[in-house]
């Protein structure tokens, strides 16, 4: 009766845990992205040329650390900065690893600071 009654337990936790866990990491990336968006805005301002750092779809975190003077140190996702078609810029964090949202990205862009998430976990 004990065994079936901690299995039960299990069963019911477990699925709840990895989610919750999943929330955390989405929740640092999307730290990230808000102060790669505010970087952005300053790297602008302070660019004689009044462009946006762009790095590719997957950057270096150090070239991206260094260049926007921002510290970001995350295992969970790779980070990039792209050019978009109005002239400004679309962050981009994708998961990596995981079960439930491994390859699923959010997105924030250079004319709104709202974080766009690409997994319902998230």
């Amino acid at each position: 009766m004990v065994i079936i009654i901690i299995a039960i337990l299990y069963s019911i936790t477990v699925p709840t845990y990895g989610k919750l866990m999943e929330k955390n990491k989405a929740e640092a990336a999307n730290f990230n992205l808000i102060s790669i968006y505010n970087a952005e805005k300053r790297y602008k301002l302070d660019n004689e040329s009044s462009q946006y750092f762009t790095c590719g779809a997957v950057c270096d975190l150090a070239v991206l650390n260094d260049t926007l003077s921002v510290y970001i140190n995350d295992n969970n996702f790779t980070y990039g900065v792209v050019p978009d078609a109005t002239g400004g810029f679309k962050a981009t964090a994708t998961r990596v690893g995981g079960n439930l949202c491994n390859g699923k990205t959010m997105a924030v862009v250079g004319t709104n600071s709202e974080v766009i998430k690409g997994c319902q976990a998230w």
